[in-house]
């Protein structure tokens, strides 16, 4: 479902498929400063027996809470439908508890790729920011606290059944909330398992977040553009399932579990400095994406790679995305520590469509974000 204001026809949607029992997992954040979310529950009452599930949104989610959640959850009545409103943090346990309620055990059981066994309870989406696709893609995040590590619940059954993208959920929401998309856009074009496919998604995502983004800046109260930011991170998250990430995204794991970085912004920390790198090692792919921002461009292909490199990074200025790790009390002391977690990452690091190393590449860029 998609528009401005499609959130109040939930009370259609619920009767004319039947369902009388549901259950809205909602982010504490959402619940405290969003009037839109009252109104919702609302209208969702018209239609069948409602309760709600606040979930908290200081920080992201491990298998402990997910446990501690879903062994709740499974003392009620089962729900006929999830109803997930938040970020995407809220949209991964909602996914995450929608199996669980339907398979025996702990959550970090089913940690990996197609460990469920049974289809979970049908979920509903509704991201209030547009940064993460969760309500696109195939996976749900957690960290392991013992392992300090991330690794989700992931493959078939963690797909929602239905997404709602309405934009006015996402008015209180920051516009930085974007670079997460603009995170999976930029990843998803750029790695080595892109597809034609893919690239249809990525393209159109960048296309929607470089001109919205910034006029959000002057506007935020501007619905139509807010509603194109919904469909670029759509886009984008459907992009990333179906191609892969990079060195960005998997920078910003160890950084999120150990230094506790908001993922979003610390994939976009590091973003012009990967366009930057593939750039000065030859990378030409990058003029596609000129030509959607500066059409009828008659540079070469590597001239117009440079020219995108550096107007990407001036599009990562105005959004003010951080220079470096600083207000997270992260810097050169910590350098050893951090080269340490991304060694294990070059698998994710071989997603790049140039060659780059965890030894030698990785400390060189991640020194040049720390101060």
């Amino acid at each position: 479902m998609y528009g401005v204001g499609r959130s109040r026809e939930l009370d259609s949607f619920l009767r004319e498929r039947g369902i009388s029992r549901v259950l809205i997992t909602v982010d504490e954040g959402v619940v405290r400063h969003a009037p839109y979310f009252k109104e919702i529950q609302g209208i969702i009452a018209k239609a069948a027996d409602c309760t709600v599930e606040t979930l908290r949104g200081s920080e992201e989610p491990d298998y402990d809470y997910l446990d501690e959640v879903a062994a709740k959850l499974r003392q009620a009545p089962r729900p006929g439908l999830l109803i997930g409103i938040g970020g995407g943090s809220c949209l991964d346990m909602t996914k995450a508890l929608a199996v669980l309620l339907t398979n025996p055990g702990h959550g970090i059981e089913y940690r990996g790729f197609d460990k469920v066994k049974a289809p979970g309870v049908p979920t509903l989406l509704i991201p209030t920011t547009a940064g993460t696709g969760s309500e696109v893609t195939i996976n749900a995040v957690f960290t392991d606290k013992k392992e300090m590590r991330k690794l989700g619940i992931n493959g078939r059954y963690l797909n929602a059944t239905w997404a709602l993208l309405d934009a006015e959920w996402t008015i209180s929401c920051p516009i930085s909330a974007g670079m997460d998309a603009m995170t999976h856009t930029m990843e998803s074009f750029m790695c080595r398992q892109h597809t034609s496919l893919t690239r249809v998604f990525s393209r159109e995502a960048f296309r929607l977040l470089y001109e919205s983004l910034p006029c959000l800046l002057e506007a935020p109260d501007d619905l139509r553009r807010r509603q194109n930011l919904l469909m670029a991170a759509y886009l984008a998250g459907a992009a990333l399932f179906n191609s892969g990430s990079g060195i960005a995204g998997a920078f910003s794991y160890p950084l999120g579990v150990n230094y506790h970085i908001p993922h979003g912004i610390c994939g976009a920390v590091f973003l012009s400095s990967v366009v930057d790198f593939n750039v000065a090692h030859g990378y030409g792919d990058y003029a596609e994406l000129l030509d959607l921002i500066e059409p009828g461009s008659q540079f070469p292909a590597a001239a117009k790679a440079q020219r995108f490199a550096l107007l990407f990074r001036r599009f990562c200025e105005r959004m003010e995305v951080p220079r470096n790790l600083e207000r997270w009390r992260v810097g050169l002391q910590n350098a050893a520590d951090i080269e340490r977690s991304l060694l294990p990452l070059q698998g994710a690091f071989d997603q790049n469509p140039v060659a780059f190393s965890a030894q030698r590449d990785a400390p060189v860029l991640l020194r040049r974000h720390l101060s």
